[in-house]
Formats: C-alpha cells, sequence, structure tokens
C-alpha cells in the first residue's frame, strides 16, 4: 500500500501524505488536529509500565528538544483532535496496562482522550504485505459507506472477507488483529 493510494480515497484536497524525513513529530501535531481522518503507518513502542511514555516513531526535529520524534500517548492526550478516525497502522497499538476505572490505558486510549471518536488498531505484531492489502480494502469499502459508525465497521469486516479470500492471507494471522475501537 502506496500512502498515495490511501490518500486516493480522500481526494487531492483533503489529505495530506507525509513520508520520510516529512513525517516528523512537529508536522504532525500542526496538521492531525485539522483532519477528520488520521492515517499513521510507522512503528508503535508500548510501555506497560508507564503507559504515558508509549509512542510512535516519526521523524526527530534537530536541535528542538519537545520534537524527539517519539510523539508519546502523553502528548498525543494533550492535544485537541477533531478525528472521525485514527488509524494506528503499526505493531501492537491496541495493546496498553488496564488501568481501573480508565480501561487499557496506551495509545488508543490516547487519542480518545485528545478528541478521536473512534481508532483501527492491531492487537499484535501485523505483517506488512497484508496489512497494507487489508487497508487499501477498508478505505475503498469506507469511502462506499454514508452513515460515520456503520462505514467503519462495514469497511473493517468487509475488507476482513476480501482477506479471507486471499489464498495467501486467508489465516486470521493477517487480518484479524485490527479492531476497531469507539464509533
Amino acid at each position: 500500500m502506496s500512502p498515495s493510494s490511501i490518500a486516493k480515497s480522500f481526494g487531492p484536497n483533503s489529505s495530506k501524505v507525509l513520508i520520510g524525513r516529512e513525517a516528523s513529530e512537529r508536522a504532525f501535531k500542526s496538521l492531525a488536529p485539522t483532519y477528520s481522518v488520521i492515517h499513521l503507518a510507522t512503528h508503535g513502542v508500548i510501555d506497560n509500565r508507564q503507559p504515558l511514555y508509549s509512542h510512535l516513531l516519526l521523524t526527530k526535529t534537530e536541535g528542538d528538544a519537545e520534537n524527539d520524534g517519539r510523539l508519546e500517548a502523553g502528548q498525543i492526550m494533550n492535544m485537541n483532535l477533531h478525528a472521525d478516525l485514527a488509524v494506528l497502522s503499526a505493531c501492537e497499538t491496541a495493546d496498553g496496562r488496564i488501568a481501573p476505572g480508565e480501561g487499557i490505558i496506551g495509545l488508543s486510549w490516547a487519542f480518545f482522550v485528545a478528541g478521536t471518536r473512534a481508532t483501527l488498531v492491531s492487537q499484535w505484531k501485523i505483517n506488512s504485505e497484508s496489512t497494507s492489502q487489508l487497508m487499501t480494502s477498508f478505505y475503498a469499502n469506507r469511502a462506499s459507506k454514508p452513515s460515520e459508525v456503520v462505514r467503519n465497521a462495514n469497511a473493517l469486516r468487509v475488507a476482513a472477507l476480501t482477506m479471507i479470500k486471499t489464498p495467501r492471507f486467508s489465516h486470521p494471522f493477517y487480518w484479524a488483529g485490527f479492531v476497531l475501537v469507539g464509533n
């Protein structure tokens, strides 16, 4: 899945693709509040001892201590996001520490606190090739449904069914790791 294939699902004026050095923590912090869908295809690091230090790896900004390339859950929580959906296409982004009264504290929780209505996260280490196909199918299916609630859930369901019918990726390891949390 190329980033541009996902961007095409939204149109040229509705998306911004950041790759390599452009995908900095600083760019994320400034752009993310302006988009209704946020897709991060990067590495995730879960810290179950101190879940607010769980982070996504982005490009750091040299000479800027606040933009060290580690987008931490604590930093995400302090953002003002208005996204309908955040897709965390990285390994084990659904993981976190279970806290009484809070549930699982981790990256998806941080996006909720920041104002995101739903997250699509992974429960285990994911395969890049199968995830690319799953995400491409997810966004194609999502574009065809008018209702936000039905759109996300149904798009994931149809994408999983498509993967099941693909002999190479029919095993649940390749598609069942992603879960939709929220609306």
